[in-house]
């Protein structure tokens, strides 16, 4: 049996090098071929290049406005994890903490809600948000991105149910109430969680396309994901501008990577299974 597993564990392993240098090797092409011409691209793809430069991106701070769209996205994804994460936390903490009528029919209900895309109800969605002027506005995407809490609400729940109970009843015998308890014990104790959820949506809510289009209309409120669009549209006449504005937009989230990798795996592990 354990040398099944070491045979399984060692696939595994080759699988995800190849998967990373497969990774690597696309964003490196990407950023090799967004300094080149679009005309020398097209006649001679895989050949050298006549000349490098960063023509491209020069374009897309000047004329197309990067930073605009660039802050957009920065606000949307800011002000949504903040949303998200505070509500999910104590969501689940009131859920692990307590004890109450259709406990388990709660849960289920969050386990549900993963199964579903935001796009089953965006017509609802809409309406609701044009009755309240909110169309065209940064709050609409931000208020639907941070009601995505039924995987932080799941993992979460689990971590604080294999918490030792002598926490929870040292801090209430210390005088500290349910909020002091959650937000200067409990939610502490979570980071590793929350950085993992935090880093993870943040992925989802950086790159997502049909918000944004649905509901941010002017080209001041316009997100990287819309940008990206513009050029990809048509890929033959901007094949240039599209890998620009694509290493463009996928800097940050690789750079959160990078920086917080071991917390997400910390993270998942930790708020993945039941103890």
């Amino acid at each position: 049996m354990q040398k099944k597993q070491g045979i399984m564990a060692g696939f595994f392993k080759i699988f995800m090098w190849i998967y990373s240098l497969a990774t690597f090797a696309i964003l490196l092409y990407l950023v090799y071929n967004s300094l080149r011409p679009r005309n020398d691209f097209l006649s001679n793809t895989f050949g050298k290049p006549e000349s490098l430069g960063v023509q491209s991106y020069a374009r897309l701070i000047t004329q197309d406005h990067f930073f605009r769209y660039f802050f957009n996205s920065v606000i949307i994804l800011t002000v949504s994890l903040v949303l998200l994460i505070l509500i999910s936390s104590i969501t689940a903490y009131g859920i692990a903490r307590f004890t109450f009528p259709l406990k388990r029919l709660v849960r289920v209900f969050f386990l549900i809600g993963m199964m579903f895309p935001v796009q089953l109800s965006v017509v609802p969605l809409f309406l609701m948000m044009n009755n309240v002027k909110l169309v065209d506005n940064l709050l609409s995407v931000i208020l639907i991105s941070s009601a995505g809490i039924s995987l932080p609400v799941f993992m979460l729940t689990n971590f604080f149910e294999k918490l030792p109970k002598e926490i929870y009843e040292s801090a209430i015998m210390d005088g500290a109430g349910e909020w002091t308890t959650f937000f200067r014990i409990m939610f502490p104790i979570a980071s590793p969680v929350v950085m993992s959820v935090c880093i993870t949506t943040s992925v989802g809510i950086w790159n997502q396309f049909f918000l944004p289009l649905i509901f941010l209309k002017s080209d001041s409120n316009k997100t990287v994901p819309l940008l990206v669009t513009k050029y990809t549209g048509n890929l033959l006449r901007n094949v240039d501008m599209s890998m620009a504005v694509s290493v463009l937009s996928t800097i940050p989230i690789l750079i959160l990577f990078i920086i917080f990798s071991n917390r997400i795996i910390e993270g998942v592990t930790e708020g993945a299974v039941k103890g």
